[in-house]
């Protein structure tokens, strides 16, 4: 199965996509959704009581991500990974590992990510923004896809995430396969690549 690796800057709309792309390609193949917040907390409340120092497991999340994706890509899923600023030598892990890998880069301004924390705000209605956690000197941070994407899209002028969603999606080939064998095409010929 394939694994699609959304990238970008913390506040880019990658856990919005995510769930579009999942909402979208579940029909028609199993898919698995790891967002980067979600198994960092995870993993905090895992280790809190433990005897392991839990920030510093919490701090690994991308790690342990890469190694969730391909046990999740093995079982039969389609895997949805959102993760802010992955290194280039985590991307690099990937392509060599991860089946069917495809990188989605979001690009945005910080002006973009800026307005769309202070449009997450808590539950008091407040305007203050959503704090970021800290970002390593070692990630991007210029809003320079990694040359490798294989796609990147542009969030300071987003299409609607269906949209962006069904772009995603054609790079899955469960997904195209489907819907190509719901249009009457000859599935077996397109795995053969005739």
């Amino acid at each position: 199965m394939s694994v699609v690796w959304l990238n970008g800057p913390v506040g880019a709309g990658k856990t919005t996509l995510a769930y579009a792309v999942r909402a979208l390609v579940h029909p028609v193949s199993a898919v698995a959704l790891l967002d980067e917040d979600a198994v960092r907390q995870a993993i905090s409340d895992a280790t809190s009581d433990a005897t392991l120092d839990a920030a510093s497991d919490a701090s690994s999340a991308p790690e342990y991500l890469c190694g969730i994706a391909r046990l999740l890509a093995q079982q039969g899923f389609v895997v949805v990974v959102a993760a802010s600023d992955t290194m280039p030598p985590v991307s690099l892990w990937n392509r060599a590992n991860l089946p069917g890998y495809r990188e989605i880069y979001l690009r945005a301004s910080p002006e973009t990510i800026k307005h769309r924390n202070r449009r997450r705000r808590p539950n008091d209605g407040a305007t203050q923004p959503i704090a970021s956690p800290p970002q390593s000197a070692a990630l991007r941070t210029s809003g320079t896809p990694p040359p490798d994407a294989d796609l990147t899209i542009d969030m300071d002028n987003p299409e609607p995430p269906e949209l962006l969603a069904f772009r995603v999606a054609v790079l899955i080939p469960e997904y195209v396969l489907a819907a190509a064998g719901a249009a009457g095409f000859d599935t077996h010929r397109l795995r053969r690549g005739a």
